[in-house]
Formats: C-alpha cells, sequence, structure tokens
C-alpha cells in the first residue's frame, strides 16, 4: 500500500476491469468512483470527483470527512 494526502485519508482501490479499463474508487465511499485508460489517470480523476464532492459538503454546511489513515490499494 502506499501513502496518499489527496483523499482526506479514505484508502484508494484501484483495478483494472475485463475491458482493460482502470477505476479508482474510495473503498469507505464507495460512490465516489473514476476510470481511465492508465492507472495514474483514473486517480487524477477520482481527485475531480473528490473535489466536487467536498465542494457540495461546503455548499450545504456540512462537515467533510476525514480518515486517519491515508492509503492506496492496488490489485
Amino acid at each position: 500500500m502506499t501513502q496518499t494526502t489527496s483523499f482526506n485519508g479514505f484508502t484508494i482501490n484501484l483495478f483494472q476491469d475485463e475491458d482493460g479499463d482502470w477505476l479508482a474508487h474510495l473503498v469507505e465511499m464507495p460512490n465516489v468512483s473514476a476510470f481511465a485508460d492508465t492507472p495514474q489517470a483514473a486517480i487524477d480523476e477520482l481527485e475531480i470527483a473528490w473535489q466536487g464532492i467536498k465542494e457540495s459538503y461546503r455548499k450545504h454546511g456540512e462537515e467533510i470527512p476525514v480518515l486517519k489513515m491515508r492509503s492506496l490499494s492496488v490489485n
């Protein structure tokens, strides 16, 4: 596992699907996901999605969730 600070401590699961696309999602928030042609591009897209989620939390006056452990899981 690799440490990351970009996702407020949420665990990233990264895997390649049967069509060859790379899917990245936050394990603790499975509805936050992204896919791309390469592992890094999938993580970059996930970062964009996570920024959108955080903006929604801010807009609604809600606290942005943070987990203590930061890791990257590659299957």
